[in-house]
C-alpha cells in the first residue's frame, strides 16, 4: 500500500467535535466522583463519545485513499538475434539493458523471447526484473539464427499465450527489420485484437560489408544433350578486385577448378562443362577469396535435369515434301517422328494436344496454310499460329521453321513471304522479320572546302559548301541509308582532314555534329591524299558491307600539281572494289574541269553528276540507294559461322581458306532480317541470316532460311556437316523440361525457408480418389531424407525440427481437398517433389515430379535489392498498426512506458460502516445505562470462585 491518505468531503463538519465533547463531558463531570467513576458511567461515556465521533466523521464525508503497484503490467522484449544482428549485438544488448533498468521500479513483469527463423522463450515473464538481463545473456539454447521471421515471432507470442493479462501487455520488437520469411504485417492484426500493443526499436545492421557473394549459376537457356559441351556461368558480386578460386561440382564431383582475377562489380565467369549422363545433376559452385568476411554466401546450388526428348511432329503442306528431312533426321532412329499435312482434319487442335510432342517442325509452311480451330478457353475460332504460340511460349515446346519455294513457281517463296506473314502471330514468333532490306554500305563523303567552294556557284543562292553539307545530311534519312551502313566524313583543300572516321549510321548525332563543324578554308584542292586515305579506311570494313563507295562533293577545281589521284582511284577499284563518284557543284559540260572529273569517275567506275542546287540532294540520295535483298535469292555460297561458340557448330568441318565458313554449300536463301534479340548462328554475305534462333517465352524458336527438301539444299543434306548441323539444331530446340500434359498443376511460392504449394483447384477427385505427396532432400546427388507431404511433423520437437533439412507445417489432406501444403526447407541442396493422384485402391492415375534448390538463406544476401519500403519505414508502419510507437531515442525509450498504468488508485468510503457502528453503539449505550452488567473477566473470576468453593465443600 502506497500514499495512504484520509480525505474529507465536508471538513467543516469536524468543528462539531467541540460541542459534542462539551455536551458529553459536561453532564458527566457534574456528577460526584462516586457516581461518575462507576463502570456503567464510564462505559456509557465512551460509547457516547464514539457514537458522536462516528456521526461527525460520517457528516464530514470521510474517505480513505491509497495506491497499489499494478502487477498486471507485462512487457515482453522480442529480440532479433539473427546473423545480420551479430555485428550490432553490443548496441542491441545495451538497448535491452536500458529498457530493463527503466522498468524495474514500477512493478512490471518482464520477459524476453529471442528469435531468428524460429523462437526461444529464454526469460519467462517475471517480476524479478533485476535478474532478467543476466538470464538473457546466459541463455544457451538459441533459435535458428540463419533467417529472420518476424511474423513467426509475433505469432509465437500469441499462439503460446505468453501474456496472462493481454489488455495490459506490450511487445517491444527489437530488430533491423530485414525479413527473410513471411511478412509481419500479416499477423499484427491478430496481436492487436487481444489488446496487446507493439512498439518497434530499429537496430540498424551494418550495410557496407566488403563481401564477395555468389549470386547465381547461369545455366544454358536451351536443351543440353549428354556429351555436348556447354558453358555454366557463375555470377558473383565482388566488393573489390581480388583473386578467387572457383570450383564447380556436378553431383559432388569436382569438374572444374581454377584461379580467376575478379574485378569489382557484378561479374559472370563462364566455365566449360560436359554432362556425361542423363537424369538429375546437382550443380554447386564454390568461390573462395582470402579474408572474405562472410563465407555462408560463397556457395550456390542449383540443378539441371537432363532428359532425352525425341518426339517430333512435322507439318507439311504438300504430301511427301518432308520425306528427305525425315530420312536425314531418323537415319539412326534417334527420334519418334510423326508427319501430318497441316490442312488435314486429324492434326492436334489444342496446345495441350501439341504437348504430346517435344518439338514442332514447320516444313515450308506459310501462314495461309494454317487452319482456324476452336479455342475452348476463349470460345472463339483462332488461327493455328495462336495454338503454336501457346505451345511454345507457355508450355515451353520447341519450334523449327524451314523455308521452301512455291510448288507451282520456284521463283516465289512459300514459307517466308512478306505479304503472307505481315501482322500475324506467326511472324511475331520468329527470330527473323520477313521484310525486304538493303545490304550494308560503307561510304566516305569527301567535302571540298577550298576557297572556291566558299562562294556561290552557278545557280546557287548559298555557298557551294553549305549545299554540300545539306546534301550529306539528307543521306542520313532512313529510306536512303540503313542502320547497318557506315559513314565517314573527310574534307579536302591543300591537305585532307578526317573529320569523322567510319562510324555506324546509328550514331546520327555524332555524324551531324561532324558535318556541322566543317568551315570554309583558303587554298587549293588536292585530291590524291584524300582519296588514298578514304580508300584505306573503307578497305578495313572487309566483308561487313556489300558496297564501298567514295563520294566527292567538289566544284572540280583541282590543283595542277595533283596528278596521281586517277591512278590511286583505279588501284582501289581493282584491288578492293571501291567505287568513286563526283558531285560537281556548279560544273557543266562547258566547264574546263568537267573532263578531268569525268576521267576520275571512269577510273572509279562511278558517276559524274553536275546537279543544280535543287538537284544536288536528289542525286546524292540516288547514288547511295542500294538494291534490296529479295524474298528469293539464287546464289551458291558457303554459310558463314557468326557465333563460333554456339554448340550448333562445334566440330563441323570448315573451309581451309576461311575457318569461318562451313565446307558445304547452299544454292539459295530466302531474304529476311534478323531481330535484334536473335542469335544468328549461320549467315550469308552482308550479315543475311541463314539460321537464327531465340528464346520465346518458355520455349525456343529457330528459323532456317533455306529449304530442306533438296531443291537448294541437296549438297547440304548430303554432307555430314549439313546433316550434323540440322541434327544439332533439332536437339538444341528441344524443351528444357517435360511439357507433357498433366492434370496435376502446381504453383510453388518460395519465401526463403518458407514454402507454400498450391495444387490446381480444378483437379477433380472423385470416387475415393486422393493426392499423395513426398519431398526428398538430395545433397551431393544422393537422397538424404524423404518426408510425406500428407502429415505434419512433430512441431513440439523443436530441436528435431532445427536439425531436419525439411518439415511440413500444413499437410496436404482431405480437410483442404488436397489443394494446399506448407513446408520448411532449411539446408542447401536440391529437393525433389513427387505428387500422385491415386484412386481408392491406391493406384497412381497421374504423377508429377519437380525440383527446387536452396543455396543459402537470404539472411546472407548482402546485396539484396531495396524493396519499395525500407526496413526502418516498415517497422514504423508495423508499430502504427500495432497501436504502439516506433522508438526514436534508443538511449531514452520513453515511448515504451507511455500508456501503462503503473499504480492502481483505491478509495474506501467508511461512512456506511460508521453509521451501522454508531447505531449499534448507541443501542449498547442505552443497554449499559438501563442494565447492570459485568465485564467478561469478572464473569470468569466469579465462575472460578464458585468452582473453588464447591471443591472446598
Amino acid at each position: 500500500m502506497l500514499n495512504f491518505k484520509i480525505h474529507f468531503a465536508h471538513p467543516w463538519f469536524l468543528l462539531l467535535f467541540i460541542p459534542a465533547i462539551v455536551l458529553a463531558l459536561l453532564p458527566h463531570l457534574r456528577l460526584s466522583k462516586r457516581y461518575r467513576r462507576t463502570r456503567n458511567r464510564i462505559t456509557s461515556l465512551v460509547l457516547h463519545l464514539t457514537v458522536m465521533t462516528l456521526a461527525i466523521l460520517t457528516l464530514s464525508g470521510m474517505v480513505f485513499q491509497y495506491n497499489e503497484t499494478n502487477e498486471k503490467n507485462e512487457l515482453l522484449l522480442l529480440v532479433d538475434v539473427s546473423d545480420t544482428q551479430e555485428s550490432v549485438q553490443e548496441r542491441r544488448d545495451e538497448f535491452v539493458q536500458t529498457v530493463l533498468l527503466d522498468s524495474k521500479y514500477d512493478g512490471y513483469r518482464v520477459g524476453i523471447v529471442t528469435f531468428g527463423f524460429d523462437q526461444e522463450y529464454v526469460v519467462p515473464l517475471t517480476s524479478d526484473v533485476e535478474s532478467v538481463y543476466d538470464k538473457y545473456l546466459s541463455a544457451t539454447k538459441l533459435p535458428d539464427t540463419s533467417a529472420t521471421n518476424i511474423a513467426g515471432a509475433l505469432r509465437y507470442v500469441k499462439d503460446n499465450e505468453l501474456f496472462k493479462n493481454p489488455q495490459t501487455s506490450k511487445i517491444v520488437l527489437i530488430t533491423d527489420g530485414k525479413e527473410t520469411d513471411e511478412e509481419a504485417n500479416s499477423v499484427i492484426r491478430s496481436i492487436v485484437a487481444n489488446g496487446t500493443r507493439v512498439d518497434t526499436a530499429y537496430i540498424a545492421s551494418e550495410e557496407d560489408i566488403a563481401d564477395m557473394q555468389v549470386m547465381d549459376i547461369v545455366l544454358p537457356d536451351y536443351h543440353v544433350n549428354v556429351e555436348e559441351g556447354c558453358e555454366i556461368g557463375i555470377t558473383m558480386q565482388v566488393a573489390q578486385p581480388d583473386t578467387a578460386t572457383i570450383e564447380l561440382y556436378d553431383n559432388n564431383q569436382l569438374v572444374y577448378s581454377d584461379m580467376f582475377e575478379l574485378a569489382e562489380g557484378n561479374k559472370t565467369v563462364y566455365l566449360p562443362h560436359t554432362f556425361t549422363s542423363e537424369g538429375l545433376h546437382e550443380l554447386r559452385a564454390s568461390v573462395a577469396i582470402a579474408g572474405d568476411p562472410l563465407e555462408a554466401n560463397n556457395e550456390y546450388t542449383t540443378y539441371l535435369f537432363l532428359e532425352n526428348y525425341n518426339r517430333i511432329l512435322i507439318f507439311e503442306h504438300v504430301d511427301g515434301e518432308s520425306n528427305a528431312l525425315v530420312g536425314m533426321l531418323n537415319a539412326e532412329n534417334k527420334y519418334e517422328i510423326d508427319v501430318m499435312n497441316i490442312k488435314s482434319e486429324g492434326i492436334p487442335k489444342t496446345a495441350k494436344e501439341l504437348c504430346a510432342y517435344d518439338q514442332i517442325i514447320l516444313n515450308n509452311i506459310a501462314y495461309g496454310d494454317m487452319q482456324f480451330v476452336y479455342d475452348e478457353t476463349k470460345e472463339v475460332q483462332v488461327s493455328y499460329d495462336e495454338i503454336l504460340n501457346t505451345y511454345v511460349s507457355e508450355y515451353g515446346g520447341g519450334l523449327f521453321t524451314v523455308g521452301g519455294s512455291d510448288e507451282n513457281n520456284a521463283d516465289l517463296a512459300h514459307a517466308y513471304r512478306k505479304d503472307d506473314m505481315k501482322g500475324t502471330t506467326y511472324q511475331d514468333m520468329l527470330p527473323v522479320q520477313i521484310i525486304n532490306y538493303t545490304p550494308p554500305v560503307g561510304v566516305v563523303f569527301i567535302i571540298d572546302r577550298s576557297g572556291s567552294m566558299g562562294n556561290s556557284g552557278e545557280n546557287m543562292d548559298e555557298s557551294a559548301l553549305e549545299w554540300a553539307k545539306g546534301a550529306v545530311l539528307t543521306c542520313l534519312e532512313q529510306d536512303v541509308m540503313s542502320e547497318r551502313d557506315y559513314v565517314g566524313i573527310m574534307t579536302l583543300d591543300d591537305e585532307y582532314e578526317m573529320v569523322l572516321p567510319l562510324t555506324p549510321r546509328t550514331q546520327e548525332d555524332k555524324i551531324r555534329q561532324a558535318v556541322a563543324s566543317i568551315k570554309t578554308a583558303t587554298g587549293g584542292t588536292v585530291y590524291d591524299s584524300a582519296i588514298n586515305r578514304a580508300g584505306i579506311a573503307l578497305r578495313t570494313l572487309g566483308n561487313l558491307v556489300d558496297k564501298k563507295h567514295i563520294i566527292i562533293v567538289s566544284d572540280g577545281v583541282v590543283s595542277s600539281d595533283d596528278t596521281q589521284y586517277q591512278l590511286t582511284t583505279k588501284n582501289f577499284y581493282e584491288q578492293d572494289g571501291i567505287t568513286l563518284s563526283v558531285l560537281g557543284v556548279g560544273l557543266n559540260e562547258n566547264s574546263s574541269y568537267y573532263s578531268i572529273m569525268e576521267e576520275l569517275t571512269k577510273a572509279g567506275h562511278g558517276r559524274l553528276m553536275c546537279p543544280t542546287a535543287s538537284q544536288l540532294i536528289t542525286e546524292m540520295r540516288k547514288e547511295l540507294k542500294a538494291e534490296e535483298i529479295k524474298e528469293v535469292n539464287y546464289e551458291t555460297f558457303n554459310p558463314y559461322i557468326n557465333i563460333s561458340t554456339s554448340p550448333l557448330v562445334q566440330g563441323l568441318e570448315r573451309l581451309e581458306i576461311n575457318k569461318n565458313q562451313l565446307n558445304v554449300t547452299l544454292d539459295g536463301f530466302y531474304g529476311v532480317k534478323a531481330r535484334a534479340a536473335a542469335d544468328v548462328v549461320l549467315m550469308g554475305a552482308y550479315d543475311v541470316p541463314i539460321y537464327a534462333q531465340w528464346k520465346y517465352g518458355n520455349g525456343m524458336v529457330g528459323s532456317f532460311m533455306c529449304d530442306l527438301n533438296q531443291r537448294w539444299s541437296s549438297a547440304f543434306m548430303g554432307n555430314v556437316t549439313g546433316q550434323t548441323f540440322i541434327d544439332n539444331v533439332v536437339k538444341n530446340l528441344m524443351p528444357t523440361q517435360d511439357i507433357r500434359p498433366n492434370d496435376i498443376e502446381i504453383n510453388l511460392k518460395e519465401d526463403n525457408y518458407t514454402n507454400k504449394l498450391s495444387i490446381n483447384a480444378g483437379l477433380k477427385l472423385e470416387n475415393g480418389e486422393r493426392m499423395e505427396g513426398s519431398l526428398t532432400y538430395i545433397q551431393d546427388g544422393e537422397d538424404v531424407q524423404t518426408i510425406s507431404l500428407n502429415s505434419v511433423g512433430n512441431l513440439k520437437d523443436t530441436e528435431g525440427l532445427r536439425n531436419s533439412p525439411a518439415y511440413v507445417t500444413l499437410a496436404m489432406a482431405e480437410n483442404n481437398n488436397y489443394t494446399r501444403c506448407e513446408f520448411i526447407v532449411k539446408q542447401s541442396g536440391v529437393y525433389k517433389f513427387v505428387l500422385k493422384k491415386l484412386d481408392k485402391e491406391g493406384n497412381a492415375l497421374e504423377t508429377l515430379e519437380f525440383y527446387k534448390a536452396l543455396s543459402y538463406s537470404e539472411e546472407y544476401d548482402v546485396y539484396t535489392e531495396q524493396t519499395d519500403i525500407d526496413p526502418e519505414t516498415m517497422l514504423k508502419n508495423l508499430a502504427t498498426r500495432g497501436n504502439g510507437a516506433a522508438i526514436e531515442d534508443l538511449e531514452n525509450p520513453k515511448e515504451i512506458f507511455e500508456g501503462f498504468i503503473t499504480a492502481l488508485n483505491h478509495e474506501y468510503d467508511p461512512r456506511f460502516l460508521f453509521m451501522i457502528l454508531a447505531l449499534t453503539l448507541f443501542l449498547a449505550d442505552v443497554a449499559v445505562r438501563k442494565f447492570k452488567f459485568k465485564w467478561p473477566h469478572e464473569l470468569v473470576r466469579e465462575y472460578k470462585e464458585k468452582k473453588q468453593q464447591k471443591q472446598e465443600k
